[in-house]
């Protein structure tokens, strides 16, 4: 007698729509933590703001994303900056200190605390005399605080003959840009190459200039910057920022975005032609409260 076995196979067939979903890279993570953030935030939630409920997989897709989000006039921010307080976030440590230069030397500090370090003193409560005896080869500082020890440089008040690397100037939300005269009188005065590094109301850095010296590289992770919006005026979206919701902050500034390669050799997009806009130009000080 011959025994005969049947087997059976089976398979299962799962169809899938299209390639897998890639992960988000770390800008659009932020984007999207920045985005629940903001649905807690006092100003969208008492306002009712439908915002997007997450950023998207591709960047492609970010400036439709972004043209969805109402833009908040600077003006209202600095009213009440605690309608945009973090009050979720924890302390968080100063930011780093990021150095155009490989070396550099002990850099002074004129404001806006940095992460410690060893070639990093702050002279926020010192005195001139305390500067000299420093003997720093570079500063760095909010750009006002540069623009007036240059003057007092200048009014032989004080010797920095000690400087040989570079001057470091903070601009942006709180402290403006840098125009061609403070340039000007920032050369006369030290006698070294300048470096602009904008800055957000957390210090935490959004833009670079490098030693090219053609526009600010942007530190894409951080930030997001729109250049053409109908009235001219540059938008910010701060991936980054520990202290404040900011989605679509108007900066009171114009730019024009360029994205050729940079003489320096990085591709990355930068900030070109930044001037402060006439509400600006009519605010002496932009600190929020």
């Amino acid at each position: 007698m011959r025994l005969t076995h049947t087997y059976e196979m089976r398979c299962t067939i799962r169809w899938r729509n299209g390639t897998p979903a890639q992960p988000k890279n770390l800008r659009l993570e932020r984007l999207d933590r920045l985005l629940k953030q903001a649905a807690e935030c006092g100003y969208y939630r008492r306002r009712r703001v439908g915002l997007p409920a997450c950023a998207p997989r591709d960047e492609r897709h970010l400036p439709s994303l972004l043209e969805k989000i109402p833009p908040v006039v600077l003006e209202i921010f600095l009213r009440n900056p605690a309608e945009f307080y973090n009050w979720q976030g924890g302390a968080v440590r100063p930011p780093r200190l990021e150095r155009p230069l490989e070396r550099m030397g002990r850099i002074a500090l004129l404001g806006d605390p940095v992460e410690e370090a060893e070639d990093v003193c702050s002279f926020n409560y010192l005195t001139l005399e305390d500067l000299e005896e420093y003997r720093p080869a570079a500063l760095a500082g909010p750009v006002s605080r540069l623009v007036w020890l240059a003057r007092e440089v200048l009014n032989e008040k004080v010797r920095l003959d000690s400087l040989c690397t570079a001057v470091i100037a903070f601009t942006g939300l709180r402290h403006g840009c840098l125009n061609a005269a403070d340039r000007d009188l920032l050369w006369r005065a030290f006698q070294v190459p300048l470096f602009e590094q904008f800055r957000g109301f957390s210090r935490e850095l959004l833009a670079a200039e490098c030693d090219a010296h053609d526009g600010l590289h942007i530190r894409s992770d951080n930030a997001i910057f729109e250049t053409a919006s109908p009235d001219g005026e540059a938008l910010l979206t701060c991936l980054d920022c520990s202290d404040y919701t900011l989605l679509r902050m108007g900066t009171e500034m114009s730019a024009r975005l360029e994205t050729a390669v940079c003489g320096c050799g990085d591709s990355t997009p930068r900030l070109v032609e930044v001037r402060d806009r006439p509400a600006r130009q009519r605010r002496h000080a932009v600190t929020p409260g």
